[in-house]
């Protein structure tokens, strides 16, 4: 595995729309632990590719939750250009939505008695993402049928064979690979780092990301049915994964239209008290009360409850879990 060091460093400041909650956007303690970020109470770690350009980021919250301000430092090894800047500037903007308007959320959310505390407790945080759409495939792919302490032994056998580690802000933060570094390794030599039939699927993504059978940036301007269609052109991209990404890479908060067996669990718990509630009446339930914003109200919910298991033990989410 290759290291880089990088030394030198420029900062910029970003202003977040109000209201915003810095920990809830840059820290998702739902997320499996891996080693591709860092977080501390008002900061954040992480690598970012630019081109074929790795970087190193920091993220600190420099404001409040009404008048949001955030600097970033920005790590490299040889002289970074105002364009290369501007483009880490944007990409951050986007992919921790820092300029969402949540205004008819946060009204529609006061309506809520019952979560309207955890609502209030969360004002101002967003769904984001902090890899961009191939990163986010592959750690789509790890995270299918295997426990979450198997898909962490399965990301760090990846990322010790694949990954860039790199040094800087005296922390060490992995880098996903790019895809073509995959074009000459076998399916075989995959399936050697024990992660299964998941070998296939990361290899022909990889195939696909190298021939850009997808345009990322302009994904992020297509109304939700045509980028539904983008998304399933890729190897192995379902209606469940794209839905994923809808969310997770476009910022559109009206997809929770499928829940998978493990979550239906979750959401019983979480909204009826009861071990197992039918599918559709969570579905049905979640969009009459919350439409538009039905998959953002659930994301609060969601990681409110991870947030509580960092300092207390949660007997039934344990349970279903298995870390």
């Amino acid at each position: 595995m290759k290291s880089l060091v990088l030394k030198d460093k420029k900062n910029f400041f970003v202003f977040p729309s109000s209201p915003f909650h810095f920990d809830g956007t840059f820290h998702k303690p739902s997320h499996y632990p891996d080693k591709l970020t860092d977080w501390g109470v008002g900061k954040y770690w992480q690598t970012i590719r630019i081109g074929k350009r790795l970087f190193g980021l920091k993220i600190e919250n420099k404001g409040e939750t009404q008048k949001p301000k955030i600097k970033v430092s920005v790590f490299y090894d040889k002289d970074v250009s105002e364009k290369e800047l501007e483009t880490i500037k944007e990409e951050i903007i986007w992919r921790f939505d820092l300029k969402a308007d949540l205004k008819k959320f946060n009204k529609l959310a006061k309506s809520d008695k019952r979560f309207y505390p955890i609502f209030k407790k969360w004002l101002g945080m967003r769904n984001s993402s902090a890899h961009n759409l191939y990163e986010l495939l592959i750690i789509a792919v790890l995270l299918q049928n295997a426990t979450v302490r198997r898909t962490v032994q399965m990301t760090d056998a990846l990322l010790n064979n694949y990954g860039m580690k790199l040094k800087f802000d005296g922390k060490d933060i992995f880098a996903i690979w790019l895809p073509e570094k995959l074009n000459n390794v076998s399916e075989q030599n995959l399936r050697g780092l024990k992660i299964g039939y998941r070998a296939k699927f990361i290899k022909r993504l990889s195939q696909d990301f190298t021939e850009d059978k997808i345009d990322e940036l302009k994904l992020r301007t297509l109304d939700q049915e045509n980028a539904k269609k983008e998304l399933m052109k890729l190897y192995g991209v379902g209606p469940e994964t794209a839905r994923i990404l809808l969310f997770e890479i476009c910022h559109q908060y009206n997809t929770f239209d499928h829940i998978a067996p493990w979550q239906q669990k979750i959401y019983s718990q979480l909204f009826y008290k009861k071990s197992l509630v039918p599918v559709n009446k969570i579905r049905d339930d979640i969009k009459k009360q919350y439409g538009d914003y039905s998959m953002l109200a659930v994301h609060y919910i969601w990681e409110d409850i991870f947030w509580k298991r960092k300092h207390e033990k949660i007997d039934w989410l344990e349970k279903e879990i298995r870390l």
